[in-house]
């Protein structure tokens, strides 16, 4: 896998659906449990930094 190029997909995605997309790619031979894990972090990951955001402009 060349993680350059993955570097370059992450940065350039705009919406989450997205990474949910290039997730199953880069993970699809893995198991179910990989991809579900994969898929919880991007979801968490997302609703901390939209929490934050809304912390942040409220103050």
């Amino acid at each position: 896998m060349d993680l350059g190029k993955l570097k370059e997909k992450i940065d350039s995605t705009e919406v989450v659906e997205e990474l949910f997309m290039l997730s199953g790619n880069v993970f699809g031979k893995s198991s179910d449990d990989v991809k579900k894990v994969i898929e919880m972090l991007i979801s968490k990951s997302y609703l901390m930094g939209k929490k934050n955001l809304t912390k942040i402009v409220d103050e």
